[in-house]
């Protein structure tokens, strides 16, 4: 499936953005997370990428399946918080990664490293 690339304008900055759906399993348990990636430097700018898993309740066939997506709200709270820690979008190239240790309160979400960790594991 081709992600949507979506537009969040904060003042006079204009942010590109994308989320794509996966699942995290952890033994029989599966959730539903969401990998966020934004630009605000261009195509060439330093990308933000943070990995959320779903705090929201089982949908019909277990938690993978509840229908989470981030808004453009959650959206702008993550580049909120980012911009406050120090991520500068025109910087070339390279990504700026939030972690479990990001402060970052979003309804319906926690910001996750299992994406991550699964993922260099897996190879």
């Amino acid at each position: 499936m081709k992600l949507r690339m979506r537009t969040l304008r904060i003042g006079d900055a204009e942010f590109r953005w994308t989320a794509e759906l996966c699942n995290y399993v952890d033994g029989t348990d599966c959730y539903r997370c969401v990998r966020i990636r934004i630009w605000g430097g261009g195509k060439n700018g330093q990308v933000l990428r943070v990995d959320l898993v779903s705090t929201s309740d089982a949908g019909p066939w277990g938690h993978c399946t509840n229908g989470a997506y981030p808004t453009p709200g959650a959206v702008r709270k993550v580049v909120d918080h980012a911009l406050a820690i120090g991520w500068d979008p025109a910087t070339v190239g390279g990504r700026f990664l939030l972690t479990e240790t990001a402060e970052l309160e979003i309804p319906g979400f926690e910001v996750t490293d299992r994406l991550q960790i699964m993922q260099h594991l897996t190879g």
